[in-house]
């Protein structure tokens, strides 16, 4: 997938790789290229000392950004980030650094010596690494911005100072004795009144912001105080006869005269400077620190609740090993334990999916594959998936559909998610035995379909932003199943690509909810053919030889146990070469293959096979992480034969299988 924007509306970006790996180049450029639409200029480095100097070029200018391996063969990322540090601490260019471990520590210390993120390099991707140069250009602009912003305060209030200070400048001469002010022509341009001439003191005071008057009227009476030093010191807003409103930043100090030992005010002199571009550059200011306040707070909370959810399947799923162990021979424990473990799992692809179609639909690149299909053939994939949680918690489900058929042009799997969350929400936001009900009821010629709890309800405030992303309903702790706050807003984006609505009603707190979906009917709708794959196959007719290629020898073995256990003869291989050996030895029927691989990656390993004696028949299958259309794309373009995205249910995996040896 790609970010970024079209090659006209962005110049090129100058993006230094220090990277003494000369195939780890290649893959930076080839992700860069790949995970955005930006045209750029690469500059390359194998030692620090040459990367600095690439980096430093006067002749050249800075570049958008630095991707930097953190071990050098002269140096280490630490010690190129001193020597890019400027003046103020920070490295004179946004800096992304590649690191070969996740250990957090070595995170904290690259970021910490001024790095703007890092990356490790076996969970790098185009989307990744792309975000991570993009993100760190941006805080990078951004930071200098509030720091010239800063500079731009600072010298605003020196001038301040220096005006303040100079006679002459915006002076107000005021006869204690008559009452009346003198303004001359700054000042006078300053309050919106005339120069030159006497007005009553009551008409400089009617100039004053209502919010603002009662403090300057009182501060300048205690000036007139004749046992204090009669200044006067304040910053405030005046309102001129056109009814604008300025900032002033107003210094004052009363002459007194004493007679027969009474002190008293006669006159005083006040200076006056416009402050309002100050105070404009000021709010701005506190703005943007109040958008980068609450962005790092989101981003926390975010990460948080991640790390929550998943360790909350986790936690049993790791139980549940351990029950396996010391169950022996007790099949009935073996059996809950492995159904629990089955649901948990079930848990966390799920919100890994969300967070993956909710990041395609952001980006345009979710597309919806739509057929004219019963809706009741929706509604059924719907609840028949939420049945285990809806039974766990212990809830009555009441479904009422219209004798008539209603057809649909939808997309059947992204339609059925999106009753498929909506009756898990009902679930899990109701106390245990309660009532959700699905109904369903033609209106001219749309369908309106309702799912209504008795649950704790919601906020009148938070009606209209609950489908916004990160938005949850409600905020206890004792709701363990809260989830990410994505789930909603995955709902309304792929209810608009279906040209329909949805709203959520509420009365307010432990009243229920109702969430009302909206679609357009086919008028006139052809039946749904019939699919052309017998869902009682899930196995091969006659053994299968199946060769399985993943780095990850847990997956890899655990799978060729269990394609043993379903009737096939199986192999491993655990890299891309070892894969491709195996395959011309064996002549497997079928070829399991991760694209992640070391030594060679799954797209290389797969044409190689295909050019042995028995690649061209042998059925070849990626079986990966990746799940983007970029990467289904490639799979196609290198010569699978099918993409199937981890973690993918064995049966599945053998229907998909025997469908495509039998073709």
């Amino acid at each position: 997938m790609k970010i970024g924007t079209t090659h006209s509306a962005v110049r090129v970006w100058r993006v230094v790789i220090i990277e003494d790996s000369s195939e780890d180049r290649v893959e930076i450029r080839r992700l860069l290229l790949k995970g955005s639409d930006r045209r750029y200029q690469f500059v390359e480095a194998e030692t620090g000392a040459v990367g600095l100097r690439s980096v430093l070029d006067a002749s050249s200018g800075l570049p958008e950004c630095v991707v930097l391996d953190y071990s050098l063969p002269d140096m280490d990322a630490l010690e190129v980030l001193a020597a890019m540090a400027g003046t103020d601490g920070l490295t004179v260019c946004p800096v992304v650094v590649l690191t070969g471990t996740a250990d957090a520590r070595l995170g904290t210390a690259v970021l910490r010596a001024g790095a703007q993120d890092f990356i490790g390099k076996s969970w790098m991707s185009a989307e990744s690494l792309t975000r991570a140069v993009e993100n760190a250009a941006a805080r990078w602009v951004m930071t200098r911005e509030l720091e010239a912003r800063t500079l731009a305060l600072q010298a605003s209030q020196a001038q301040l100072k220096l005006g303040v200070e100079v006679a002459g400048l915006g002076v107000n001469r005021i006869d204690y004795e008559t009452g009346t002010v003198v303004l001359d022509p700054i000042a006078a341009a300053l309050f919106g009144l005339a120069a030159g001439v006497p007005l009553p003191r009551s008409v400089i005071h009617a100039t004053f912001h209502p919010d603002d008057k009662d403090e300057v009227v009182r501060r300048m009476d205690e000036s007139l105080d004749p046992t204090g030093e009669g200044t006067f010191g304040m910053e405030h807003r005046v309102v001129h006869p056109d009814g604008s409103v300025h900032w002033l930043s107003v210094k004052k100090q009363v002459i007194f005269t004493e007679t027969a030992g009474i002190r008293r005010p006669v006159s005083s002199v006040l200076a006056a400077v416009d402050i309002t571009a100050r105070k404009q550059a000021e709010e701005q200011l506190r703005q943007l620190a109040a958008d980068l306040s609450e962005a790092d707070r989101r981003k926390d909370e975010f990460l948080a609740t991640l790390a929550h959810e998943l360790r909350n399947p986790l936690a049993p799923i790791r139980m549940g090993l351990e029950l396996m162990k010391r169950a022996g021979g007790q099949a009935a424990i073996v059996e809950r334990t492995r159904s629990m473990m089955e649901r948990q799992l079930t848990q966390m692809v799920r919100l890994v999916d969300d967070l993956m179609d909710v990041s395609r639909i952001g980006r345009g690149k979710l597309e919806l594959h739509k057929e004219r299909i019963p809706l009741a053939t929706v509604l059924e994939s719907a609840w028949e998936t939420s049945r285990p949680l809806i039974d766990q918690m212990g809830h009555e489900l009441t479904v009422t559909l219209p004798e008539q058929s209603i057809v649909v042009d939808a997309d059947l799997t992204r339609l059925a998610q999106v009753f498929l969350n909506l009756l898990n929400n009902a679930a899990k936001y109701s106390d245990r035995g309660g009532h959700i009900r699905l109904h369903v009821e033609p209106q001219g010629s749309d369908v309106v379909v309702s799912v209504k709890d008795a649950g704790i309800g919601i906020e009148a405030d938070q009606l209209l932003r609950i489908f916004e992303m990160f938005t949850q309903i409600g905020g206890s702790l004792e709701r363990s199943q809260g989830g990410l706050g994505i789930g909603l807003a995955l709902v309304k984006r792929l209810v608009d690509m279906h040209g329909g609505s949805v709203e959520a009603k509420s009365e307010g707190p432990g009243m229920g909810s109702e969430f009302v979906v909206r679609l357009p009917v086919v008028i006139e709708a052809s039946q749904p053919q019939a699919s052309g794959v017998n869902d009682e196959s899930v196995g091969p007719k006659s053994l299968l030889r199946i060769l399985i290629v993943d780095d990850n020898r847990d997956s890899a073995d655990s799978l060729s146990e269990m394609l043993k256990m379903m009737g096939s003869d199986t192999r491993t291989a655990y890299d891309g070469q070892q894969g491709v050996d195996m395959a011309g030895e064996y002549r497997p029927d079928v070829i399991l293959l991760d694209i992640g691989l070391p030594k060679l990656n799954g797209y290389e390993a797969c044409r190689l096979i295909r050019d042995q004696p028995n690649g061209k028949s042998v059925v070849l299958i990626a079986l990966t992480g990746w799940g983007q259309d970029e990467a289904r794309h490639s799979s196609g373009e290198a010569g699978f034969d099918h993409h199937l995205v981890k973690t993918v249910h064995p049966q599945a995996l053998m229907k998909v299988i025997t469908r495509l040896v039998a073709g």
